[in-house]
């Protein structure tokens, strides 16, 4: 974890942070279907002009065979590039959670403790998910599914294609879909004297999240993905180890930096975005990927800038979905986040991730804001320090 120093007094989030309308630019928001079309057409079009640019190295004696051929060509390089641009169009225009919603709308939606290594949320006891905006797709197993169908949450089988990464960072494209309700209960945490956490659920007060889209997973462990996750403001509760969602901003934070939804035409496929953020580690700036899916890392650099830090780096093995890999660590990076200064781990390593890489969940001793609508992290002040690190819940149980 980190220690933090704030530089520069900012304003508070929640007086700038509010209403309906999202403060990411329209273009970041809506997909780039009309912009990618032409990106096509035009590439097809260059394509051509390469192709009779260079006929002339093969001459053909008739001129009028060599029209005739001409304009066949030119006809199939059109007919093929309004194929692309029409595939392309109609996969971007595929959409997931759009009838999501919620039987109790204000406030805290629920809470989903910690638990676990690699790190997963237990909505109630038995139905795990882990929680990775590295994943495109939000999948479920038949496990969970049956879980929630003897609770009297039945599932929805449709057909509906899917592409995008999974929980393993591997690309799946499915064509079958689940849409479930879910319940969202509220918990209290319990610490016995061997510092040994409970997370107690009341059904009393439970929400219900309804419609939630699922492709079925391949990984055998259920994933809430970005397309689910950027449907909310998700809150890192640091002292209870859990997450909380919510439709509204929730008071007392304060943005530490902003986030760029990715415009790479190549992720507009995929049914979530790609949020990046910009800081620096060691006076270098990056764009850095939002990933909480990464487990032990809270920075992630390539291995290639293992000369960026000035002192001495020590190794140590980090273990992936992906596998296991050979990492240097520098313990005491000077990473500076918005009008922050935080001092802590940075790790140099390679893997088919992004190169550039961050854990909100790993990275900060306080609570934390990701606010995907509003494009900004945010913390909390620190009020109620707590003198070591919060341990993990040990055990989830439920309570009429």
């Amino acid at each position: 974890m980190v220690s933090i120093v704030q530089l520069v007094r900012t304003s508070d989030c929640g007086s700038e942070g509010r209403g309906f309308e999202s403060h990411c630019s329209p273009h970041q928001i809506v997909f780039p279907v009309f912009r990618e079309a032409r990106f096509f057409f035009n590439h097809t079009i260059k394509l051509q002009e390469h192709y009779f640019s260079v006929s002339h190295l093969f001459p053909i004696t008739h001129n009028s065979t060599f029209a005739h051929m001409k304009k066949k060509l030119s006809i199939l390089f059109s007919a093929f590039a309004i194929i692309l641009a029409t595939a392309y169009i109609g996969i971007t225009l595929l959409s997931s959670q759009n009838s999501l919603t919620a039987e109790r709308t204000e406030g805290s939606l629920g809470l989903l403790p910690l638990r676990g290594n690699p790190l997963e949320i237990e909505v109630i006891p038995g139905l795990r998910f882990k929680i990775d905006t590295g994943s495109d797709i939000s999948t479920i197993t038949e496990e969970n599914l049956a879980l929630l169908d003897s609770l009297g949450y039945h599932y929805k089988e449709s057909f509906y294609p899917v592409f995008g990464r999974d929980g393993n960072g591997s690309t799946m494209m499915e064509t079958k879909r689940y849409t479930v309700s879910m319940p969202l209960l509220k918990y209290d945490f319990v610490e016995d004297s061997t510092g040994r956490r409970t997370a107690i659920g009341h059904w009393k007060s439970a929400n219900t999240l309804s419609n939630i889209d699922f492709a079925p997973s391949r990984t055998g462990q259920s994933v809430l993905g970005i397309d689910f996750l950027q449907k909310f403001k998700v809150e890192y509760q640091y002292n209870n180890r859990a997450i909380a969602l919510y439709f509204n901003t929730p008071d007392g934070y304060t943005k530490c930096v902003s986030l760029e939804p990715s415009k790479n035409i190549f992720t507009a496929i995929w049914l979530g975005k790609r949020y990046f953020s910009e800081f620096s580690v060691n006076g270098k700036t990056n764009s850095f990927f939002l990933d909480t899916g990464i487990r032990n890392a809270r920075i992630k650099l390539p291995a290639d800038e293992t000369s960026r830090p000035i002192q001495r780096l020590h190794q140590e093995t980090v273990t992936s979905a992906l596998g296991s890999f050979n990492v240097f660590v520098d313990n005491h990076a000077d990473i500076e986040m918005g009008d922050r200064l935080v001092n802590g781990l940075a790790h140099y390593y390679d893997s088919l991730e992004e190169p550039y890489a961050f854990n909100p969940l790993n990275l900060f001793l306080q609570d934390v804001l990701i606010d995907f609508d509003n494009c900004s992290l945010s913390l909390r002040p620190i009020y109620n320090k707590l003198t070591s690190a919060p341990g993990l819940v040990s055990e989830v149980i439920t309570e009429d």
